[in-house]
């Protein structure tokens, strides 16, 4: 279940706003969940997504019920995630550069399919995205919000705007996220500080993964 979590947030941070055309914002989403295993759906009864971004700095705030919650903030060059959940507040703060070295990121197949709908107040467009395991994901985009530099993220910079309602399938978990708001301004710069709070242990990359995640 930690993959799955890790490798969804993941997913989410490939679709933030590496450095949108917009000065600021925050866009809210309502995450709807699907699961055969009601115990499951139980526990991540509740959860939430937000994407709060400035110039080059982003912020997504992820929980997923009692399961699992992870922040990521990044000022452009460096980035930090904040995670919590049955296994303690663990931290990691590595550099764009050494995430790199990590390795490539998966190639995706996208489709543009026909499609259209109204999210948040954006005329929106529909998009199909198949990574290498044969996992999709069904994205509605709008070209109203897009990458300054869209090769950072975003599907790779196959999708020419930003998703406001995307769903995928994991495992037979069905997750369904729609943006209820998008505002143009943020009240809170101090959202976007790269320092590791109290109580988080601090974990490289190789001890993250070591962890099964």
């Amino acid at each position: 279940m930690k993959r799955i979590l890790l490798t969804l947030a993941v997913v989410l941070v490939s679709i933030g706003f590496t450095n949108a055309q917009a000065e600021e914002g925050h866009i809210t989403y309502k995450i709807s969940i699907e699961s055969d295993d009601a115990a499951m759906a139980s526990m991540m009864e509740g959860s939430t997504f937000e994407i709060f971004f400035k110039g080059e700095k982003s912020r997504i705030d992820m929980s997923m019920g009692m399961m699992f919650s992870m922040v990521t903030i990044t000022d452009g060059k460096d980035i930090l995630m904040l995670m919590g959940g049955m296994m303690g507040k663990k931290a990691v703060l590595t550099s764009k550069k050494d995430l790199e070295k990590e390795g490539k990121e998966p190639d995706v197949d996208v489709k543009f399919v026909s499609g259209k709908k109204k999210v948040a107040g954006y005329d929106c467009k529909k998009a199909i995205i198949m990574d290498g395991d044969g996992n999709e994901i069904v994205y509605w985009y709008t070209e109203k919000l897009k990458l300054a530099d869209p090769g950072q993220s975003n599907a790779q910079g196959n999708i020419p705007g930003i998703a406001l309602a995307f769903e995928m399938d994991r495992q037979g978990m069905v997750m369904s996220y729609i943006a209820t708001s998008v505002e143009e301004s943020i009240k809170d710069k101090s959202l976007f500080k790269m320092v590791i709070p109290d109580g988080y242990e601090k974990m490289t990359m190789e001890e993250m993964k070591s962890m099964g995640m």
